[in-house]
């Protein structure tokens, strides 16, 4: 008995794009999406989470983010209350 070569197939971008909403917004089972598409269920799981590890990250650079720019607020804050307070000092020192 010969063993066939397994070949991966190469989908593109769009398709996976196109499977992955429908997987999204369908009642159906990812079995039947991927029954349907022509695509093995492993693969269809890999792009699955991929997305969500994608998703993922973003959140995880954009609370990063979000921190930073909090730091920073309340820091230009307190500056800000600084230079309140010597606008004050100096406009009495010129009375």
């Amino acid at each position: 008995m010969v063993k066939k070569k397994s070949v991966k197939s190469q989908y593109s971008l769009e398709f996976k794009n196109q499977v992955l909403e429908v997987l999204e917004n369908s009642p159906k089972s990812m079995a039947q999406i991927a029954r349907e598409f022509e695509v093995s269920y492993p693969t269809l799981n890999s792009w699955k989470r991929s997305i969500g590890e994608k998703e993922n990250s973003n959140i995880k650079k954009n609370s990063d983010e979000l921190k930073k720019l909090k730091r920073e607020y309340e820091l230009l804050k307190k500056e800000n209350e600084i230079l309140k307070k010597a606008a004050s000092f100096f406009a009495k020192q010129l009375d």
